[in-house]
């Protein structure tokens, strides 16, 4: 009797084991289909141009980051006391200007690779990726910081040399929110995007 309920504890353990493994290697996978991504969209970059990466991007972005998450660190104290219609337009503001932060930043492509480490480290209840785009001569940490949600694991916050995106958004954001709010931020983000794209 010993022996079976042994063998069968080993059993169950061994089941558990490519579960638990694979729980720990979604976070890394989700940044490593992100960069996949993104590397194939900057191989199109030139015939694309920047509308066509930011149109391909969009279901991209909005599929791996938590957006609303995202911009509700973004905003600030401010976020609470603003109206849910408000919320939700600044969350479509600031995803639009993000995915067009990326169609900017990564425009086309000259022999860069991006690199992710497997092991994923953690910081509370969220995963922390450790990940770099290699250029010729040159190398970015771009590490993604993560949380779980219904959908699944999804961006938070990316650093890149350690230098948290959130964090510098939300000092860049912090004047236009004090004088007006989200509204004044979504109609300035949408401006500052639109002229980017007639260009």
């Amino acid at each position: 009797m010993h022996k079976l309920t042994t063998a069968l504890a080993v059993m169950a353990l061994a089941a558990a084991a490519p579960a638990a493994a694979k729980e720990a290697s979604e976070p890394a996978a989700v940044v490593a289909d992100f960069n996949a991504s993104l590397l194939a969209t900057m191989k199109e970059g030139k015939a694309l141009g920047l509308q066509g990466r930011t149109a391909k991007l969009l279901p991209l972005v909005k599929a791996t980051h938590d957006m609303p998450a995202m911009t509700r660190l973004a905003a600030g104290p401010v976020w609470a006391a603003t109206p849910p219609a408000q919320q939700a337009a600044l969350t479509d503001a600031f995803t639009r200007h993000s995915v067009i932060a990326y169609a900017v930043n990564f425009a086309s492509f000259d022999g860069q690779r991006f690199t992710v480490q497997p092991k994923v480290g953690t910081r509370g209840a969220d995963a922390l990726v450790h990940a770099a785009i290699v250029s010729k001569g040159s190398t970015t940490a771009l590490n993604y910081r993560l949380h779980q949600t219904d959908g699944g694991w999804r961006i938070v916050d990316v650093f890149a040399d350690g230098i948290s995106q959130i964090a510098v958004q939300r000092a860049e954001f912090a004047a236009t929110l004090k004088a007006g709010g989200a509204a004044a931020l979504t109609a300035k983000l949408a401006a500052a995007d639109d002229s980017k794209l007639r260009k």
